[in-house]
């Protein structure tokens, strides 16, 4: 049977019927949880450990770092891994570690749930099943498997925080839909490898991030920031006609700080170049994050960050693909 590791991390799946984060050693939590999915057992031979046990919306830096040490170091002994994670957060993990184990050559599924494993009504048992069954396929992936999808952990962001379908890559096809059989996408694993060496030492996420709307005003990013992420309108117009929004951008030059701009649609992405506000925004040295959903933006510029990169580094790093997450020239074609 596929030797999988199970790296629990806390979240809704292991919660006590009251809510609280369940407390369990590795081996006790094993036990628990072939006693609610017995199934498992006929999936894979599995080691169970629990890194740590908190809410996602505690999760640090460091943490995620952790994980990718932990199941790099784990690689030789292991199939695969499955990680049990929060939903809060999870995109964001996901997006990290999609870049840091991009090269690991097995595949990492990362699950949670909406309700509790304890719950007669519960999507943790399916999620579960599935995670284990994906991580035992030997497809070389970083990814989310939650309800009826697998999709690229580079892609993907939280869609609802109540429907057991809860997770969308809005500008990449799943790498594989869930139903009576398991179909995988014919590119799933196929992706090249482009992460930068050096990268994955640190994290770092002093970034200033803008989400604007209408009527707001602008102030110069904080003296901590290293860099700036604007989640802009549509293709990635900002008000240029506003004399506090050029000042911003103008201090950010003169600071030399990298500016990414994205878009607060999901759907599609940034184009600098396709209106004349864009085209303004891009003058003053903001560049296009593209197709990078927020999470997927705020990763690959912590980690360029984290290794000491400037503006050049960010301009190279948004520019190319480091681990299969949608460009506009297409990673996959939509279908």
């Amino acid at each position: 049977m596929r030797k999988i590791l199970l790296l629990h991390t806390g979240g809704t799946l292991g919660m006590a019927p009251s809510g609280e984060p369940a407390s369990l050693a590795p081996g006790r939590f094993l036990d628990h949880l072939l006693e609610q999915v017995p199934e498992l057992s006929q999936l894979a031979s599995l080691s169970v450990e629990v890194p740590f046990n908190q809410d996602s919306a505690c999760l640090e830096p460091s943490d995620i770092l952790a994980l990718a040490a932990r199941v790099r170091r784990a690689g030789e002994d292991f199939d695969g891994f499955v990680i049990i994670h929060g939903t809060d957060t999870m995109a964001f993990t996901a997006s990290v570690l999609g870049f840091l184990l991009a090269d690991l050559g097995k595949p990492v599924v990362i699950t949670g749930s909406q309700r509790p494993l304890a719950f007669v009504r519960s999507d943790a048992r399916s999620n579960l099943v599935n995670a284990v069954d994906l991580a035992c396929r030997a497809i070389p992936e970083i990814g989310i498997c939650f309800g009826t999808h697998w999709l690229r952990g580079v892609a993907t962001d939280k869609l609802s925080v109540s429907q057991f379908e809860a997770f969308e890559s809005p500008n990449l096809p799943p790498l594989a839909e869930i139903g009576a059989e398991i179909r995988l996408h014919p590119k799933a694993g196929q992706f090249p490898c482009r992460v930068p060496g050096g990268v994955g030492q640190a994290l770092d996420l002093n970034i200033h991030t803008v989400t604007p709307h209408p009527g707001m005003a602008w102030f110069p990013a904080p003296a901590g920031a290293k860099a700036v992420l604007i989640q802009a309108f549509g293709a990635g117009n900002l008000p240029m006609g506003r004399d506090d929004v050029g000042a911003f951008l103008e201090d950010c030059r003169q600071r030399r700080l990298p500016v990414v701009v994205i878009s607060q649609c999901p759907h599609g992405g940034v184009d600098l170049s396709a209106y004349e506000m864009g085209r303004k925004v891009e003058a003053l040295g903001a560049m296009s994050g593209g197709l990078h959903t927020r999470w997927a933006a705020l990763a690959k510029l912590g980690l360029v960050l984290g290794a000491g990169g400037g503006i050049p580094e960010v301009r190279d790093a948004f520019g190319a693909a480091w681990a299969g997450e949608p460009m506009p020239d297409g990673a996959w074609p939509q279908t």
